[in-house]
């Protein structure tokens, strides 16, 4: 009887911790009417400053609201979206790692795949698949999570790892029809029949319905000419987001492309996409030999040489690029041009570029960006002259919202404060959460010597700078207020 004690005494030793460790775990994670009730009213308050786009304040509710109850993850969720929402991608993800661990291994995992996400739309892949991974290892059944995985793979160049990880899950809802979609494009490289019954296996979504039935159309146009094949499954490679399956394509075929323009331009951007910015350079100049499709070969160039910090080279294929345009500039390239030029302080050559397009052009786009270079120029007389021309066109809302802030820009350094006050109304009537807008209004308030008026201009425009575009210039003259 005494032998049967001692036995049986160490079990019940352990069986009396574990239900004390079930009681304390049940008890520490029960919730009171009280507590719930407080919590749900935090919630309540975040959710309404979010709305209102105070990001300050929602985001210490939502922390308030983790201090009441440390296990629910609503206010988890609000505490990373607006993180994520201020490009404080690195903060959410300490904040995952380290204070939700009272949160069930799902619920955290889905945190990681918004993080994970974010990463992923900067084009980070490498950072995106860690965190996937991360996310994955908590142990957890979560198909988006694994389908976001062999995403980031596809994109890393891993092809082969990438169709193992999406085929090796089950989805539903729009995963399963994304996934279907993704591995039809992968065995489209080496098998068009699977790629056609993969396809052809699934009812696409509303929102998937176009993707289906462009890619469907294409792998029922392909024929024996490997070349144009190339062409047709690279552009839609790249264009659906995986260039590295154009790459792909042609590295496992022996297929000649060196005559057909359209099929090496592909390739070159697929290489540029990758940022295999040398062959990407090759094959540009390899597609300029071959004739056509010349603005936008030397635009991308224009991009790959910028990529290797090539300045000069990179200024000369963008020249080319608009040259070759004629008189229908791609809106987007100007910009882009505009942008890089005044980025490294080559305004003159900037001048240079608006005179040319206005010579091809007289559309507002061209006049909003000759405003931003001879502002940096101090060219009164063009400043003048390109706001006059805008009052003779018809202005999209964009384009009016862009005028009216040169409107109140150049009211403001003429001290005509009055004027400035009432076209800044305009503009905050129209959109009342840009920082842009705050920006000058503190300017405004400066001049008025209203200090708390510029204050409160300018934290709101640090509030709802979400590119951290005006922020810092918002910052510096808040504390030359303060």
């Amino acid at each position: 009887m005494q032998k049967n004690i001692k036995r049986v005494f160490p079990w019940l030793i352990l069986l009396m911790i574990l239900s004390g460790a079930v009681t304390w775990y049940v008890l520490d994670r029960k919730v009171s009417d009280t507590q719930q009730q407080a919590y749900d009213e935090m919630l309540k308050e975040a959710e309404l400053n979010l709305n209102g786009k105070h990001y300050s304040v929602a985001l210490n509710k939502y922390y308030n609201a983790t201090e009441i109850i440390p296990h629910q993850l609503k206010a988890y969720t609000g505490i990373i979206d607006i993180l994520l929402l201020k490009n404080k991608v690195d903060d959410a993800l300490t904040i995952v790692r380290k204070a939700t661990r009272g949160l069930s291994s799902n619920q955290r995992s889905n945190l990681y795949k918004s993080i994970g996400d974010v990463y992923y739309s900067q084009t980070e892949y490498e950072k995106a698949k860690e965190v996937y991974q991360e996310g994955l290892g908590l142990g957890v059944d979560n198909s988006s999570l694994e389908l976001a995985l062999g995403k980031s793979l596809l994109n890393m160049g891993r092809i082969d790892d990438a169709q193992s990880q999406i085929e090796k899950n089950q989805y539903s809802g729009d995963d399963a029809i994304e996934a279907n979609l993704i591995l039809s494009y992968i065995y489209s490289i080496k098998d068009v029949d699977k790629a056609k019954s993969q396809i052809g296996g699934m009812t696409p979504s509303d929102t998937w319905n176009h993707f289906y039935d462009e890619f469907d159309t294409i792998l029922k146009s392909l024929d024996d000419d490997e070349k144009f094949n190339f062409a047709k499954l690279a552009r839609i490679y790249i264009n659906s987001g995986y260039p590295f399956l154009a790459i792909e394509y042609l590295e496992g075929k022996d297929i000649d492309i060196s005559q057909y323009s359209e099929a090496v331009y592909s390739l070159a951007r697929a290489y540029l996409e990758t940022k295999q910015y040398d062959k990407a350079i090759e094959y540009l100049d390899s597609a300029l030999s071959l004739g056509g499709l010349e603005s936008e070969i030397f635009w991308a160039k224009a991009r790959a040489t910028y990529a290797k910090n090539d300045l000069e080279a990179s200024i000369t294929n963008y020249s080319r690029a608009v040259e070759y345009a004629g008189k229908e500039i791609p809106e987007e390239l100007l910009k882009e041009y505009i942008k890089m030029l005044l980025s490294n302080n080559q305004n003159l050559k900037a001048s240079e570029v608006i005179k040319l397009a206005l010579i091809s052009s007289e559309q507002a786009h061209i006049y909003l960006l000759g405003l931003q270079v001879s502002s940096n120029l101090s060219e009164n007389a063009k400043i003048d002259y390109y706001m006059n021309q805008l009052t003779k066109l018809e202005l999209t809302e964009t384009e009016e919202k862009e005028y009216l802030y040169w409107k109140a820009k150049l009211e403001i350094d003429k001290g005509e404060v009055e004027n400035a006050n009432i076209t800044l109304d305009k503009l905050l009537s129209l959109d009342k959460f840009n920082p842009k807008y705050y920006l000058l209004l503190s300017q405004v308030k400066v001049k008025e010597t209203d200090v708390e008026g510029a204050k409160e201009a300018l934290e709101k425009c640090i509030e709802y700078d979400l590119n951290n575009s005006s922020t810092e210039e918002a910052i510096e003259l808040l504390s030359k207020i303060k």
